[in-house]
């Protein structure tokens, strides 16, 4: 069964073992994190887990005790919106479907906090099957980011994609 466990220094070899390049890392972390993803990193990720009230949480999905994935959420308190991050399945769990069961319990979490109104994510244009995901799950693409993030010689578009509580709520109403 899947569960999702908080991120812990524990889980800081696995999940750095699965980005293997800079654009694998980019396309995980986003334009701001840099390759090799070190602990000091992946601290300051769990330091902002520990702050209070924390500005993100932090979790690895596991099956049977085997992490399968990870998921973060940004917090922005003051708007109640929540910020889908740092998504990966691993690799050897890759193609079967886990992401949006995965993704499932991380909404869970996001909207059993009464203040979120809204989850949002950016992800990059050209990763169809995480957007196909995405739009399952019920999120809306609301636009995109023209080349916002260089990746070696490369420049990749980034969408937003939005998903307010009241859209959630109809689309896990409808799943059950």
């Amino acid at each position: 069964m899947l569960k999702l466990v908080p991120f812990t220094q524990g889980h800081f070899e696995t999940l750095g073992n699965w980005f293997p390049n800079e654009a694998d890392l980019v396309q995980w972390g986003g334009p701001f994190v840099t390759f090799p993803l070190d602990t000091n990193q992946l601290e300051a990720m769990v330091a902002e887990f520990a702050a209070s009230p924390p500005t993100r949480l932090c979790w690895m999905a596991e099956i049977e005790g085997s992490a399968t994935g990870h998921a973060q959420l940004g917090l922005d308190w003051r708007n109640g919106v929540a910020l889908l991050s740092r998504v990966a399945i691993a690799p050897q769990a890759r193609g079967q479907g886990l992401a949006a069961p995965m993704l499932q319990l991380v909404l869970e979490a996001a909207f059993a906090i009464p203040d979120i109104a809204r989850v949002e994510l950016n992800v990059y244009t050209w990763n169809q099957a995480a957007i196909r995901t995405y739009e399952r799950l019920g999120f809306q693409m609301e636009g995109v980011r023209r080349s916002s993030a260089r990746v070696g010689d490369e420049r990749w578009d980034t969408a937003i994609m939005g998903l307010l509580r009241n859209e959630w709520q109809a689309v896990s109403d409808h799943d059950r």
